[in-house]
Formats: C-alpha cells, sequence, structure tokens
C-alpha cells in the first residue's frame, strides 16, 4: 500500500482521464491520495471531487503563488469551509512562503500566519510549501506557538534545518528529488532523517521524474519515487513501505480508512 500526500488530481489535466487513472492507483496498491489547495477558486471543485471519491482527501489554503486575485474575504470564506468540512478535509494547505512568487512578502507573511491560526484553531495540520525562505518560515512557527504540525512539501535542505522542522512536529514530502543522480546534498539529508519523518508525494502534474518522457507527472508514478528513497536507506523495503503508510496517517486523519 502506498499513499501519495502531494497531487493536485483537481488540475485540469487530469480531468479526462481521471476516472480510469483512479483506477490504475487502485491496481497499484496506491490507496489514496491528498489534494492541496492553491487557491480560493479551487476549494469548492476539489469538495466536490473528494466527495465522489472516498479514496481522496484534501487540504484547503491559499498558495503563495496565487495571491494575485487575493482578499480579506478569503480568510472568512476559509474559516466557515473548515467549520464546516467533512472528515475528508485533513489539512490546511498549500501554504508557506516563496521567494520567487510575485506576491509581496509582507502579503505572503499575512497570509501565511492567518493561515496558521486557523489550523491552530481547528487542529489541522499544514501542508508547508517553502523556497529559499526556510529560516523566516521557522521564525514564524516558533512565533506562532504553532502547534499542529504537517508537511514540508518537496523538501530539500539541509539535515540540521530538518532537524528543526522535526522538532515542530513535521515531517518530509519526498518526490522527484531523489530520483535525480545530481541531487546528491538532498539525498544525502533524506538518507539519514528519521524514518518516521518521511512521506511520499508525486505533486504531480508538477516535479517530472528524471528523464521523464510523458507530459505530466502522474500519481503513478509514486512507485518510481518509492524505489529510488528505498536505495537511499538501510530499512527493508516492506518495513519501509509499512513506515510511510503509518506516518501519512500519523499526520493527517484519513478517517475513511
Amino acid at each position: 500500500m502506498f499513499i501519495d500526500s502531494h497531487c493536485h488530481l483537481d488540475f485540469p489535466c487530469f480531468t479526462v482521464q481521471r476516472d480510469l487513472l483512479l483506477q490504475q492507483l487502485q491496481e497499484k496498491k496506491i490507496t489514496n491520495i491528498i489534494i492541496p489547495a492553491t487557491q480560493k477558486s479551487s476549494w469548492s471543485a476539489i469538495q466536490k471531487l473528494c466527495l465522489n471519491h472516498a479514496q481522496l482527501y484534501y487540504g484547503l489554503g491559499i498558495h503563495p503563488h496565487f495571491l494575485d486575485n487575493f482578499h480579506q474575504d478569503d480568510f472568512q470564506v476559509l474559516e466557515l469551509l473548515l467549520k464546516s468540512s467533512e472528515k475528508q478535509c485533513v489539512a490546511v494547505g498549500e501554504i508557506g512562503l516563496d521567494k520567487y512568487a510575485d506576491a509581496d512578502l509582507q502579503l505572503q507573511e499575512t497570509v501565511f500566519i492567518r493561515q496558521l491560526q486557523l489550523a491552530e484553531k481547528f487542529d489541522l495540520p499544514i501542508i508547508l510549501h517553502v523556497v529559499k525562505k526556510q529560516s523566516r518560515v521557522l521564525q514564524i512557527l516558533k512565533t506562532q506557538k504553532f502547534t499542529q504540525g504537517g508537511v514540508y512539501h518537496a523538501f530539500s535542505g539541509s539535515y540540521e534545518v530538518a532537524m528543526e522542522f522535526i522538532k515542530l512536529g513535521f515531517k518530509f514530502g519526498i518526490g522527484a528529488v531523489v530520483t535525480y543522480p545530481n541531487s546528491t546534498k538532498t539525498k544525502q539529508t533524506i538518507s539519514r532523517l528519521p524514518i518516521e519523518s518521511l512521506l511520499l508525494e508525486t505533486d504531480a502534474p508538477d516535479m517530472p521524474l528524471y528523464q521523464q518522457q510523458q507530459k505530466y507527472n502522474s500519481p503513478l508514478n509514486l512507485l518510481t519515487i518509492f524505489e529510488s528513497l528505498a536505495l537511499l536507506r538501510n530499512e527493508s523495503k516492506s518495513c519501509l513501505a509499512t513506515q510511510l503508510i503509518k506516518n501519512t496517517k500519523t499526520i493527517f486523519s484519513l478517517n475513511n480508512d
């Protein structure tokens, strides 16, 4: 069994073949997918998709790359949805800070902090997006006294920084980076991290595998990521696979299983 802890299955590129893809995932024993939202306009569609498929779960949030149409009222809508959402809503996310996002950093921080407060209020973990802002994110999490933990999506960083996030209750989404031969430093870090801190993710349709031929990344590629991760670890594949499932269910309340 495997769980894709981060896949944008709601994106248009999956619409036509989605039912077939879900069938293929079940056949490959990829039993669940967690879909993180990126912006307000996607929230209702993600909720509807997950209500129609019991194996799907989701997070609701505002990604730092999607702040062009942000309004203060979005927080009220988000709070209402989190308050009334069904059990398939398992996180606030995808949220965080990104050095390369178009939005002003002050706005990014304001939106991030408010969403941390909502996650705290509703006892939900977060799905964390961080690019070149690790120190600042750590500082904000500590200042806000955030206690819900979550997943550091698409982790790439040093062992020392990783351990700081672990102290705050975070685990790490391991994706296509482990398939790239030149990702030496990140792979060395991942090889040293506690097995209890690791989750699998594809970020499909983004984050393609090394030498990927398909136009879009697919959640089916989770198996390739697992094989690449297993090469970095000392545990047996069966032990690793079992622990990855346990880790995912420790962070996210997958109540339908």
